[in-house]
């Protein structure tokens, strides 16, 4: 049975507990930050004013986040009263001189230094990137903004803010709000930013840098792109649709654009995609591009996201973690909305399920999870394909579940009713419930509350005898996953006129079956054939070969897609088969057939497969198809395509078909794709893709060659992109091989978190004992919770590998637990005898 089951892989790693949102005896109101930073030596000095209003009858001391930070003193009110305080554990702990009453107001002063790991990023040139710019940055998601100021750093804590930083001759300071002043002291200039709408801590920003300044207006809006002085022509093609894309939120949602101002800065080396600071988004540089990667690279989905987050996430946040799908569900769906105002239906539809495949992957490749959970162990292991983009297939079925109208006014509804405050997710049904009369707890209970989806075997065959279609359909799921789901299923069935006879299967058991009386033949039989239902997996469809080769000639896009995917798995090589796959690529109106009936054809292997993929590919048009169809050759691993393959490494047009042709000369796995190998590392790309490409296809080959060629481009100097991919591609020499073992554990103590990543993922994929050791003080200390995340996986992977008996494995894991208590004891003890020297 060829489907995804559930692995034994659990989201909670050794540590994790229960969260829940912190009281609140006392409010921030204003936060004022005066700021020194020294852009060499990386480090800040800071003044810092905290305005606080007492929550409760009795405030008798102010208990503050400050991670990492030099406390020199702390005052109270224009008298600046020192205080005591105590800092221990990332808390800063402040002692009242006197109770402050219910409503009652102060201001307290903090001056501090810090070198920040984390929340403040400076960037600069060195030996090994000479020309990299001199930028400092800010990325406070999840809980890092206490890292550079003193705040409570947790989503439910609201304030306005404002920002006055120094910053040498030639560089511009960025934050939130509007511009108050900028005063020029020579050496150095002074700039004064107010943010007056109330936001949390993590959406406090800062950029210093040297950038070209570009201004466009919406609405009344000011429109502000900030781009490297040597990047600006590529400005246009990234943000050119901002104004069509703020437009169709305001018109979409009913609520115009809540600030006077939205600024995009785009920074080197950032850690994420984007940042959805209030008003004033951070955008990795990598999304500027030219005119050439325009072809089929667009920043849209990027700028579209971020800009949604300005209503889901900055307008109305999450209460608390645990409800972060609010943000980032709403903003990963809304861009796929935008895509459908922008591109049309058929480019919405593949889409969305792209997205139920990347949910898909992550299900079955780690672990499954309930959307909404308090149960983890840091905020980012929240973050992942659950919150993003199983997410938006919520909203997307909830949506077709109670139409587009009543969806828009529930969300309407919900961003008037939590304007510039915080929202859990139930408040969000009730919302939905109010603005239409639906009752949703059954759906939230199910889509948002449980995990894991129905895995479907669906089988379909027509009886000429009793002229009877018989449907019958299988939940597969793991039992362990409870009760079957209950869901509605739209079924067509389609005459040979192109009519169609709609029917509604409402599945509610493991099994059921549908026997409908029919007068004629039917065309074909299309299962959701609108995509109502995108985290349904149908793991098998059973049905006539004539039928799929109609659906995918006649049917509607989503219909064309599930044949090409249902004739991939038919296995059979057949005339028919291999000449309507071949006519879905060269003549289908939508490139997203075409590449899923190149997918198919590569699983459906042999020579007429090969014959028709090869036979068409320099002439599909269509870039995105075009790297379908070279993607689908190199799954053939054939030495004979190199020649083909090189021919379009040398004349494509696309940079990333480019690259797609150069990772399957690799997989043909011979020694002759070496020296084309080689020859492609001189391509210089958008963001090294054709370079990062060689570097898999190095991994692919698995030819000893190989080896020093990766490790040489792990090193500092090379791009970022390329230094990823040569670390995950020694996964593939690292069994048994001790120098590159010992070169992936060297690259675990990496500058760049990617690499580190990718060490950890090749160790795990070597099931490498030796680095048991390290990956367990990567799991301790390394600063990102991405970082640790991942060596705590790999780590597991490792030992089940191993095949530890259950009752061990169960004494590993309570060992691993009480190790994370110890590790917070330890951390705690050190921080206060620090305190104490």
């Amino acid at each position: 049975m060829n489907r995804v089951a559930n692995n034994s892989k659990r989201f909670e790693l050794p540590g994790s507990k229960a969260h829940y949102a912190p009281s609140k005896p006392f409010l921030i109101k204003h936060i004022r930050l005066e700021l020194k930073p020294d852009m060499n030596e990386g480090s800040i000095h800071a003044r810092e004013d905290v305005e606080i209003t007492a929550n409760s009858e009795e405030v008798r001391s102010i208990v503050l986040d400050a991670a990492e930070l030099k406390i020199a003193k702390v005052m109270l009110g224009e008298q600046e009263q020192e205080l005591t305080f105590k800092h221990v554990d990332e808390r800063l702990r402040i002692e009242l001189p006197r109770v402050l009453k219910e409503g009652e107001s102060v201001k307290i002063t903090i001056e501090y230094s810090a070198k920040p790991r984390k929340g403040l990023h400076f960037i600069k040139p060195d030996e090994h990137y000479p020309k990299r710019r001199l930028q400092a940055w800010t990325q406070g998601e999840s809980i890092y903004s206490k890292y550079w100021f003193v705040c409570v750093d947790h989503p439910d804590m609201r304030f306005t803010s404002e920002i006055i930083v120094d910053v040498p001759d030639g560089l511009i300071a960025v934050s939130n709000g509007r511009l108050v002043s900028v005063e020029d002291n020579g050496s150095y200039k002074r700039y004064h930013w107010l943010e007056e709408h109330a936001h949390p801590a993590y959406l406090t920003s800062l950029v210093i840098g040297r950038f070209k300044e570009l201004r466009d207006e919406y609405n009344g809006v000011e429109l502000l792109y900030y781009v490297p002085e040597d990047m600006l022509e590529y400005a246009e093609l990234s943000f050119g649709n901002t104004k069509d894309m703020m437009r169709f939120f305001e018109e979409y949602t009913g609520v115009k654009y809540p600030y006077n101002k939205y600024a995009q800065v785009t920074v080197d080396d950032f850690i994420y995609g984007g940042m959805e600071n209030i008003n004033a988004t951070t955008l990795t540089v990598e999304t500027l591009h030219d005119k050439r990667a325009h072809i089929d690279f667009t920043s849209d989905h990027l700028v579209a996201h971020e800009l949604a987050h300005q209503w889901f996430g900055d307008l109305v946040t999450c209460r608390d973690w645990q409800h972060i799908w609010l943000n980032e569900s709403f903003a990963t769906y809304f861009e796929a909305l935008y895509w459908l105002h922008s591109r049309g239906e058929d480019e919405f539809n593949y889409y969305i399920m792209q997205y139920a495949n990347e949910y898909f992957e992550e299900y079955s490749k780690r672990y499954a999870r309930a959307i909404v959970t308090n149960v983890y162990k840091h905020p980012d292991d929240l973050f992942d394909r659950h919150a993003y983009e199983k997410g938006a297939c919520v909203l997307h079925m909830l949506r077709c579940m109670i139409g587009d109208k009543q969806f828009r006014k529930a969300v309407k509804h919900y961003l008037e009713r939590f304007r510039l405050s915080n929202a859990e997710s139930e408040e969000f049904r009730r919302c939905c419930e109010d603005a239409t009369g639906y009752s949703l707890q059954e759906f939230f209970d199910q889509w948002l509350y449980r995990a894991g989806h129905p895995e479907l075997k669906i089988r379909v065959d027509y009886n000429h005898d009793s002229m009877m279609l018989n449907i019958n359909i299988a939940q597969v799921q793991s039992i362990d996953e409870g009760k079957p789901f209950i869901f509605p299923l739209d079924v067509h069935i389609v005459k040979s006129n192109g009519e169609r006879e709609e029917v509604v299967l409402n599945v509610e058991a493991k099994e059921q079956s549908m026997h409908i009386p029919l007068k004629y033949e039917p065309m074909y039989v299309s299962i959701d054939p609108f995509n109502k239902l995108p985290l349904k997996k149908i793991v098998e469809l059973k049905m006539d070969k004539r039928m799929l080769i109609a659906m995918l000639k006649h049917g509607n896009t989503v219909e064309r897609i599930n044949a090409a995917r249902a004739l991939a798995n038919t296995t059979m090589d057949s005339d028919d088969v291999i000449n309507a796959l071949r006519d879905a690529i060269v003549g289908d109106s939508f490139w997203g057939v075409a590449a899923e009936a190149a997918k198919a054809l590569a699983s459906i292997k042999g020579e007429k497969a090969y014959n028709a993929l090869t036979s068409i590919v320099e002439s599909i048009k269509h870039p995105k198809a075009r790297r379908a169809v070279v993607r689908a050759i190199g799954e053939f691993a054939r030495e004979d395509s190199i020649p083909l393959l090189n021919r379009i490494v040398q004349s494509d047009e696309s940079y990333y078909v480019q690259a797609e042709a150069v990772l399957a000369i690799g997989k043909s796995k011979s020694k002759k794709a070496l020296p084309y190998l080689m020859g492609s590392l001189q391509i210089r790309s958008h963001n090294e893709v054709v370079r990062a490409s060689a570097m898999a296809a190095f991994g692919e080959v698995r030819d000893d060659f190989s080896i020093p060629v990766l490790i040489d481009h792990t090193r500092l100097g090379e791009h970022n992109r390329v230094r990823e991919a040569a670390t995950l591609a020694l996964s593939k020499y690292a069994k048994g091989n001790e120098k590159v073992i010992d070169h992936l554990i060297q690259l675990l103590r990496d500058h760049w978190f990617r690499v580190r990543i990718n060490a950890i993922k090749a160790l795990a994929e070597a099931q490498e004992q030796k680095a048991l050791k390290d990956l367990e003080w990567v799991a301790s200390n390394d600063i990102d919770a991405r970082v640790r995340r991942a060596a705590e996986e790999a780590i597991a992977t490792i030992r089940e590998a191993t095949q530890v008996p259950k009752e061990l494995a169960q004494v590993r894991e309570e060992l691993e637990r009480l190790k994370s208590m110890s590790r917070d004891v330890m951390n705690r003890l050190d921080m206060l005898e620090r305190e104490m020297k």
